[in-house]
């Protein structure tokens, strides 16, 4: 069982006493300067811990060479069955990605960072089958869903590519500006006339040929750190499936062209849609059952209710192995 935003609080006076009681083995791993954190929890009578690994989404150095300010967690536990065959396990990794919708590039970093420390346990135990669930902050149409999913080489449309680029502070305040506070463009000054320039019009002219050709150089240095993460993603990365990748098709009242054969929502709050996921790896494990999503009479006009406790709504699989 994997839980995000699991506060510490909570967990300390009702959840491990509750998977104690149960019967189950659990860990939890809390951000830093957060209240809550990611958890991941086991029926012990099933399962032994042979390994586990902590992760700081942040610490994408590595990935880009800068270091992010999101306080994200993952956390990848390795479980060996305790009856059957004692070859096979899981490394099952839970996580919850940044959450700004625009932040798309910061996301994939996380991702990437995230892909290598599974495949560093999954290069420890080859036998044994990878789980990856979580809430990804992630559409499945977006470019971070593709990377995971489609097989290898991934062709990513014009719109993923721009989402993937970095925000900038520029970016962001654009919106906020009036069209009387922009000053006119190099182009437009010219085609007012061809009358001699004043020492201000010729300072402005100059100070917008500077930005334009920074606004340049910056697109090509974003869109080189992009193709590099994207390029990191294919190369390393292991093609993995979604549990409700094909939801639609068991019940098609779910279904969305845009969003392929995935729900219409995980998340049913003042926004809607999908964010969580539950991703396997197909050449070792084959999904035999989903858990229902409730229909939208019972979440309108949005979730918590009495019915429900969170603003997302769970998904459960019950797996096989392949043999």
């Amino acid at each position: 069982m994997c839980l995000q935003e699991v506060y510490t609080k909570n967990w300390d006076d009702t959840y491990d006493h509750w998977f104690k009681r149960e019967g189950y083995g659990a860990q939890m791993f809390q951000s830093v300067y957060k209240s809550h954190g990611v958890s991941v929890s086991w029926n012990k009578e099933r399962f032994e811990v042979v390994d586990q690994l902590c992760v700081r989404m942040d610490g994408t150095e590595q990935v880009c060479g800068e270091k992010l300010e999101t306080d994200n967690v993952a956390l990848i536990v390795v479980l060996r069955f305790t009856e059957e065959d004692k070859d096979a396990g899981l490394v099952v990794s839970n996580t919850h990605l940044y959450w700004k919708p625009s932040a798309c590039f910061e996301r994939l970093q996380q991702q990437v960072l995230l892909q290598r420390a599974v495949r560093k346990m999954q290069d420890k135990y080859p036998k044994y089958a990878c789980i990856s669930c979580g809430d990804y902050n992630t559409t499945p149409d977006d470019a971070g869903y593709a990377l995971l999913t489609m097989p290898r080489p991934v062709t990513l449309n014009e719109w993923q590519l721009d989402n993937l680029l970095p925000q900038t502070q520029a970016d962001e305040e654009d919106s906020d500006d009036s069209d009387s506070a922009k000053p006119l463009s190099y182009s437009e000054m010219a085609a007012a006339g061809t009358c001699a320039e004043t020492d201000e019009s010729i300072s402005k002219r100059r100070k917008l040929e500077d930005e334009e050709r920074e606004i340049e150089q910056q697109l090509q240095r974003d869109t080189q750190r992009v193709e590099q993460l994207v390029n990191t993603m294919q190369e390393e990365g292991q093609v993995l499936k979604s549990c409700y990748g094909t939801y639609a098709d068991v019940d098609p009242s779910y279904r969305t062209e845009q969003w392929k054969g995935e729900p219409v929502y995980t998340n049913y709050s003042l926004w809607k849609g999908t964010l969580d996921y539950i991703f396997y790896s197909p050449s070792k494990l084959a999904v035999h059952e989903v858990l229902s999503l409730p229909k939208e009479d019972k979440l309108m006009p949005g979730i918590p209710n009495d019915k429900f406790s969170s603003d997302h709504v769970s998904l459960v699989a019950r797996f096989g192995f392949n043999r």
